[in-house]
């Protein structure tokens, strides 16, 4: 998939653009041309214009099968999402697609003027968590999983490639024997942990094996993939990043954004054993009750977008809140990769995580805002986080 000649620079990118047609002789004789490294995980460019379009060309590390492989199903996302009519109330969630080149493996498409999602809560200036930039979220991964729930034909034949089960974490409960060799102290320290955790365990067991391969998912929604634009009455939200894109469960996508929520309430909260959990719940900087009408807003905006009938969306609500905590337990290896001893913070999304899943209805109504259906009248135990 990567060109022969190997990856474009921000030195060799001009000529590849005029070729292409991207831009004129004039706006570079203008000076109307700024190209910057935009580095990541790929070799990506950015292409910044004051006098018209600007471009993000996305290209794959160079011999990097992995994500050679997953840039060319997100070309194939985006060319698809261009050409079929019977996905149109997609085009308004995807930065505009301008070119994809086969031969180099490339991707160009419109560079988002907006700030990440959580770099636009960082902007409140009212210490509030705005439900103004959760709704749109919720409609817009709603659509997704309507638009591709009962594809169209075309759509169909495209898709057929991207099954896929649980994401890979499900299965390190029992993890082989092997692994531990490549694992740094503390993703030893976060392994022991989830194997101790009896809900941890049986999630993991359980919802590896209801994982429900419905509808096209982002797999990979968190507030670094969501772009918000401030303009007009309303701001606007635009997913990114589809290069993990699988046919699967549904529910994981909104878990993983719940989660994200919370990991922006926790890592506000001072974890520190000079501390009692009541202090560090009393002395976080964003009160769970300001993350609560946001968490409504998107389950609410989602729950009408997707189509949910009133009979499944409960059980749907609470098998999110059950990815949400497997995503924390995620997140909490992924945190320790390269570190010898596991962090606070990793110990304390383990923690939540258990709590979750010790009773997601509680969880849904305390840490969200959310009533969920069934609910047990008792108390749901913070301790620990």
């Amino acid at each position: 998939m990567a060109c022969e000649e190997g990856n474009l620079t921000v030195d060799t990118v001009v000529p590849y653009l005029i070729e292409q047609g991207l831009v004129s002789v004039d706006a570079i004789v203008e000076g109307d041309l700024e190209v910057v490294d935009a580095g990541r995980r790929n070799q990506n460019l950015k292409v910044i214009r004051r006098r018209g379009p600007s471009y993000l060309i996305k290209q794959p590390g160079e011999g990097e099968r992995g994500t050679q492989m997953t840039l060319r199903v997100e070309v194939a996302f985006y060319r698809h999402c261009h050409l079929d009519p019977g996905v149109d109330d997609m085009r308004g969630l995807l930065p505009r697609l301008h070119h994809s080149d086969a031969d180099r493996g490339t991707l160009t498409i419109e560079l988002i003027d907006g700030r990440p999602l959580w770099g636009s809560y960082a902007q409140v200036p009212s210490a509030e968590f705005l439900a103004q930039f959760a709704a749109p979220l919720g409609d817009a991964i709603g659509t997704m999983h309507r638009t591709f729930r009962e594809p169209s034909a075309r759509a169909t034949e495209w898709m057929s490639g991207l099954y896929a089960g649980p994401p890979w974490f499900f299965g390190m409960q029992r993890p082989p024997p092997d692994i531990f060799a490549a694992l740094s102290p503390a993703n030893i320290h976060v392994l022991r942990v989830v194997q101790r955790s009896a809900p941890i365990v049986s999630a993991l067991d359980e919802l590896g094996a209801e994982w429900s391969p419905d509808t096209l998912i982002h797999n990979d929604l968190k507030g670094d993939n969501v772009l918000v634009s401030e303009g007009g009455q309303q701001p606007r939200v635009r997913v990114v990043d589809w290069e993990m894109l699988q046919v699967g469960d549904a529910a994981w996508d909104v878990g993983c954004m719940l989660r994200d929520f919370l990991g922006y309430w926790l890592l506000s909260v001072p974890l520190t054993s000079d501390l009692t959990t009541e202090q560090m719940l009393e002395r976080c900087t964003w009160p769970l009750s300001l993350l609560h009408p946001a968490a409504r807003a998107f389950w609410q905006a989602y729950r009408t977008s997707a189509q949910l009938d009133a009979d499944a969306s409960g059980a749907f609500l609470l098998r999110s809140m059950r990815y949400a905590a497997t995503r924390l337990a995620q997140g909490a290896y992924e945190l320790s990769l390269t570190q010898q001893q596991a962090s606070n913070l990793a110990l304390a999304m383990l923690q939540l995580g258990a709590n979750i899943l010790t009773d997601p209805r509680e969880a849904s109504l305390h840490l969200f805002g959310i009533p969920a259906p069934w609910r047990q009248t008792f108390a749901y135990a913070a301790s620990g986080v």
